[in-house]
């Protein structure tokens, strides 16, 4: 019987190296190509794993010595050992994000393809791990289900195995193959557990880190969360659920899995309204990947490469709609009101418009180069790009207001998932970009290839007025706390405060500035001969008027200089999007079936 069985040990948390074991057994072949991959799933940047393994060894099943050599950056070539060898290796791990490995001595926290090498052409093979923590007190949280009862302690070969992993056999797990062990990460640590159940399902939350979080109330709120999505796809797709919650000292965001996800935030977000609500969001958004992206997902994702990219032009789509229904779920599960959800709409359009980038890039475009433009922004990437997770969510609110009035509220954007799951995953395939329109307009009941044409494919301008008009809903645009009045002048630029000195962080391609030989990195230092600062430079340029010219003076490169520029129109900073008078039944019947709510 062949195997392959994975170890993970951590004999000295403090030096933050993972040791890990690999042990094949009754596969032979003249040699074995083992690789680590470039990437995980859900984050789509080449992050180069292999870069953090160190001291990479092989031997037979005696124990003896086996040769060895790499082939490129990630691929080791294991020659003999006859069907029956074992690969001992470390890997550093010191960077704590949902998506890479942390070991310290509070806690091991890894993803799967951050530390494990699978063996090429058997990553269909089922596989074991055994998780030894640091600690006797420690517990190990993750989606993997416990191995057989029968489970064996050895690692595939006569050697037996080493002492730092021999304690680990009361943490033994079991995967169907390589990809279902790189989609559940592990929580090894003294984590607190809290857990409730929705149709008799359990769903845990392991919470490491200690802040003013109120367990009770992330209880329910996320069991509240997880009904809401259950309605809208008639059941769980999974028989059991792990939240796991990194609380730290800043906000760090979430990976989802197919039965588990990884969320970071900071460890003071649990009283403050506003803190609250974008972590319980966060909960949402990435427990709503649980059906898409995960199992509704795009048909060149249904054999992942993990030593190059993988390509998809629907992350608009995976992201997008994601994006856009945690505001949904939050407001079904009772967690935000109709109000405050409008109000939220407002800011992400707000932020859209103030996306120079919308003008060139489509949503489409924008998910197929994820990989070498959303993870590697820099000062010029608002002037070129568009977020596919902005873009998306408000592609997917026209959408969703599109098919309600179409229908007479009868079908909404719902009704194109859970079709999309019912006819493509519940069939193992994945949607092509073609296959996904054709569902939107089988719902929609008509062709809705201008709103692709233009709004996913083109860059043109999303109509938001005239979308939530079918509501009954109006948008309003002004300045928060009216300071500026008609007067709000402005230079196109955003700026930061470094070492006491203000920096001019971005120059938008639609502002004054961008022509004015302003550039990244300049440190402005007065306008019109009088010192301003990162907190005073918006209300010099306040008390001034739309179309007024002013000298700005700055360093550039410790060298001084002096620019005109005639101000240009300071961008909105507040969006209200409220009811109109009068509203016909339709708009109302739209507005209910939306946000449930008059």
């Amino acid at each position: 019987m062949s195997t392959i069985r994975y170890s993970v040990s951590m004999p000295q948390p403090e030096t933050h190296l993972f040791h890990v074991e690999v042990a094949v057994s009754g596969i032979p072949q003249p040699h074995h190509d083992f690789v680590m991959p470039s990437w995980t799933p859900g984050s789509y940047l080449i992050r180069e794993f292999a870069r953090h393994v160190q001291e990479f060894q092989a031997c037979d099943a005696a124990g003896a010595p086996l040769s060895w050599n790499k082939l490129n950056k990630n691929t080791w070539r294991v020659t003999g050992g006859a069907g029956e060898l074992t690969l001992r290796y470390k890997v550093y791990a010191n960077e704590l994000t949902v998506r890479t490995s942390h070991l310290d001595t509070s806690h091991g926290y890894f993803n799967g393809a951050n530390l494990f090498v699978y063996l090429d052409g058997q990553r269909s093979h089922p596989v074991d791990l055994c998780v030894a923590p640091a600690y006797p007190d420690w517990k190990v949280a993750t989606g993997l289900p416990a191995a057989p009862a029968d489970y064996s302690s050895g690692n595939g070969s006569s050697a037996g195995p080493r002492p730092e992993t021999a304690g680990a056999l009361r943490h033994h797990f079991r995967a169907d193959d390589y990809d279902h062990l790189i989609d559940c990460p592990v929580e090894v640590s003294n984590h607190r557990l809290l857990r409730f159940e929705v149709d008799g399902v359990p769903h845990r939350i392991a919470v490491w880190g200690h802040g003013n979080e109120a367990p009770e109330r992330l209880q329910a709120d996320t069991q509240a969360i997880v009904q809401a999505a259950r309605d809208i796809f008639g059941g769980l797709p999974y028989d059991n659920y792990l939240f796991i919650l990194h609380l730290t000292e800043r906000r760090g965001g979430g990976l989802e899995h197919r039965n588990s996800s990884t969320n970071a935030v900071s460890r003071w977000s649990f009283r403050k309204p506003a803190d609250y609500e974008r972590s319980i969001a966060l909960l949402a958004h990435e427990f709503f990947h649980t059906w898409n992206v995960k199992r509704i997902l795009p048909a060149s994702f249904q054999d992942f490469e993990y030593r190059w990219e993988t390509y998809t032009r629907l992350l608009w789509v995976m992201e997008g709609f994601t994006t856009y229904y945690e505001l949904v779920l939050l407001r079904r599960a009772g967690l935000i009101s109709a109000e405050r959800m409008l109000a939220i709409l407002g800011e992400r359009i707000l932020r859209l418009l103030q996306t120079p980038g919308r003008h060139f890039q489509s949503a489409e475009s924008a998910s197929f180069d994820a990989w070498i433009k959303f993870y590697r922004p820099d000062e010029n990437t608002q002037n070129t790009t568009v977020s596919y997770y902005l873009k998306g969510s408000l592609i997917a609110l026209l959408l969703d207001l599109e098919i309600r009035e179409r229908t007479g509220n009868k079908r909404s954007l719902d009704d194109v998932l859970v079709r999309t799951y019912q006819d493509f995953t519940l069939h193992d395939r994945g949607i092509s970009d073609e296959a996904f329109q054709l569902v939107c307009e089988e719902v929609a009941g008509g062709s809705l290839q201008a709103f692709f044409d233009d709004f996913v494919r083109g860059v043109a301008e999303l109509p938001f007025e005239a979308y939530l008009a079918k509501a009954g809903l109006d948008m309003t645009y002004g300045y928060k706390g009216d300071e500026y009045g008609e007067r709000a002048a402005g230079l196109g630029v955003r700026v930061k405060e470094e070492a006491g000195r203000t920096l001019v962080q971005t120059v938008f391609s639609d502002g004054p500035a961008y022509h004015a030989d302003i550039s990244p990195g300049d440190e402005i230092i007065a306008v019109d001969g009088f010192r301003v600062g990162k907190g005073t430079i918006g209300d010099r340029l306040g008390d001034r008027e739309i179309g007024e010219r002013v000298t700005v003076t700055y360093f550039r490169r410790d060298e001084l200089r002096a620019v005109e520029i005639t101000l240009g129109q300071r961008p909105y900073n507040r969006l209200d999007i409220t009811p109109v008078e009068g509203v016909t039944a339709e708009q109302q019947a739209v507005y209910t079936g939306w946000l449930g709510a008059e």
